[in-house]
């Protein structure tokens, strides 16, 4: 008889619900995003969402082929990369928010002296080569089935990439913070869009949510497969499957676009930027 290729005896009740939930989720963000708002630069936590549906739904196969390496490869790579994407949605909507709340007169647009424009580029770009160094582990990592030396090259490649997107995540937190502080302390602007703080409390939860799961999945993989967070399927439900489950979820309470618009306030943020270049050209007159 072949051997169990699950660590531990993993629940299939628990799989399932985590499926249906992140489903109910999929679609709830799916409607916001697609249908309802047509808020195309959101479209990334779709994706990331939807990737977590396959990733839990291949997790209740797995369950019962307990022998089959493949899905069991597939479920862990898959639930390891959505996060990545999730993350991407909380990085575009830091520049967006900065230049639709901030005071441009006061502020400059500037958070630490970083125009929003660029911050979200920075940690966009940051993502990106997350997104790839963790891709590139994942698929050397199940090239080998998870097994053996290539997987544990896998491993320290991911382990790298997971370590990027923590890192990136508590400098995001940190700007972000400093942004929501300079907001707080009255330097918005006039016409700034009803109901952005819901939105930063959207961001807070989201970020702060994938910064512990970031930190979990690297401790995880840095103690190896006889560790005892990857023996032990509590924590998998604790530190991965609820935090990103509400990470996604929030943004189905508090849409960006209910309060940036359709397009995260870009149309809004080039006319005020116009109106500031006009009154600039007027002063110096």
């Amino acid at each position: 008889m072949a051997d169990v290729v699950w660590p531990y005896s993993p629940s299939f009740v628990l799989a399932v619900l985590a499926a249906v939930l992140y489903g109910i989720v999929f679609i709830g963000i799916f409607y916001l995003t697609v249908i309802k708002y047509r808020a195309w630069f959101f479209t990334c936590v779709v994706v990331g969402a939807a990737i977590e549906v396959v990733g839990y739904a291949m997790r209740c196969f797995s369950i019962k082929k307990p022998t089959e390496v493949g899905p069991f490869a597939s479920t862990l790579s898959l639930v390891v990369l959505a996060p990545v994407l999730v993350a991407a949605g909380n990085y575009l909507l830091i520049g967006r928010l900065i230049q639709a709340v901030l005071d441009p007169v006061r502020t400059g647009h500037r958070v630490f002296g970083v125009h929003g424009r660029l911050i979200t580029r920075v940690f966009v770009i940051c993502d990106v080569i997350s997104f790839l160094v963790q891709c590139s582990g994942s698929g050397v990592g199940s090239s080998a089935n998870w097994a053996g030396k290539t997987a544990d090259i896998g491993v320290k490649i991911l382990i790298g990439g997971l370590a990027l997107q923590a890192l990136a995540f508590g400098f995001f937190i940190c700007i972000f913070s400093r942004f929501h502080y300079l907001a707080k302390r009255g330097m918005t602007t006039d016409d700034a869009p009803a109901g952005w703080e819901r939105i930063v409390a959207a961001v807070y939860t989201s970020s702060i949510l994938i910064m512990i799961r970031c930190i979990y999945r690297v401790v995880e993989f840095s103690e190896g497969i006889d560790g005892y967070a990857f023996r032990h399927e509590w924590m998998f439900w604790i530190f991965e499957a609820a935090p990103m489950l509400i990470a996604v979820g929030v943004f189905c309470v508090f849409h960006p676009s209910a309060c940036l618009g359709r397009d995260g306030g870009k149309a809004r943020i080039r006319s005020k930027e116009a109106d500031s270049e006009a009154a600039s050209e007027l002063q110096t007159r």
